[in-house]
């Protein structure tokens, strides 16, 4: 039986030499998703090639790992390096803070390595909690400054991959609103920590309102930081929430590995997806587990 083609559009690399990684010193900050200590360690290609290899990956995207942010460009070319020397990632989306003075010398450190450089994320999940607060900043998409630093993207061509939580999915309506021209990936299905009847039903007004701007899409991923011992039954109401907002063609499945790792295999992982739409079409599925993000992150995937 032939491996299922897939595309993994959102996984992480790294290595602890070098102590780059400050979020992963030991011992770990339980946050909104829960212990992850299990994955301190380092994950390089090798690993994440083992991971996938019951599946046909014909391309990844390497999304930043929070890599000690002044030195956000050496987290690029070090991927870079990797790519050459190893085949692989196949792009990369990096770092930078928007709002930053140096932003220009920023993407010109990223863009240096040329198509590899897909986009920028920035993470601004806030939250009034500060066990689950990224940021210390709940007002950064209203910015001015850092609208200025969005706007940039679009006219280098980069796309911007967004992490946000639920109570944030206005804000980034207005967003895309007011940048039609930049396209906005929305990681891990807006982060739905609050599974109560009411925090998902504002979970799912918000998505749809978000989803109204053509220029966003969903990546259907990252589900198990908020729901840590997930099962079939349990994920499945989310990814087809998710499927049935956006569509399969400006929806994604992504990985979010190593990190979604500390809550299952790779395999359990993508045959849970599998499980769920399998009786969408054929045409569907394919956009959901490649077609999508191939698109999206123009990279000229063809099948063998």
């Amino acid at each position: 039986m032939s491996k299922r083609d897939i595309i993994d559009p959102h996984h992480h690399l790294w290595t602890l030499k070098g102590d780059m990684y400050p979020w992963l010193r030991k011992p770990m900050h339980v946050g909104v998703g829960g212990n992850i200590e299990s994955i301190a360690s380092d994950y390089v290609l090798d690993d994440y090639r083992a991971d996938t290899g019951s599946y046909h990956l014909l391309a990844s995207v390497h999304i930043e790992a929070d890599y000690d942010r002044p030195f956000a460009v050496d987290e690029t070319a070090w991927l870079a390096r990797l790519r050459q020397d190893q085949g692989g990632p196949d792009a990369v989306v990096a770092y930078a803070a928007l709002e930053s003075a140096d932003l220009d010398r920023t993407l010109d450190g990223h863009m240096a390595h040329g198509d590899f450089v897909k986009g920028i994320r920035q993470i601004l999940c806030h939250h009034d909690n500060p066990d689950f607060r990224f940021v210390q900043r709940g007002d950064l998409m209203r910015d001015p400054q850092w609208r200025t630093g969005f706007a940039a993207l679009s006219r280098r061509g980069l796309s911007f991959d967004m992490m946000i939580y639920p109570h944030q999915l206005a804000d980034a309506a207005d967003l895309a609103s007011d940048f039609p021209d930049c396209q906005i990936i929305l990681n891990h299905g807006a982060m739905p920590f609050d599974r109560s009847a009411e925090g998902l039903a504002h979970w799912r007004s918000g998505l749809r309102d978000l989803a109204r701007r053509e220029n966003v899409v969903m990546k259907v991923s990252g589900l198990g930081q908020t729901d840590w011992s997930w099962t079939v039954d349990s994920m499945r109401p989310m990814i087809r929430d998710l499927i049935e907002i956006f569509g399969p063609d400006r929806a994604m499945f992504a990985s979010n590995f190593p990190v979604d790792k500390a809550y299952s295999s790779f395999d359990a992982l993508y045959q849970t997806f599998e499980t769920v739409v399998a009786d969408l079409s054929d045409d569907e599925q394919e956009a959901l587990f490649w077609r999508t993000a191939d698109h999206v992150y123009r990279l000229g995937v063809a099948r063998t």
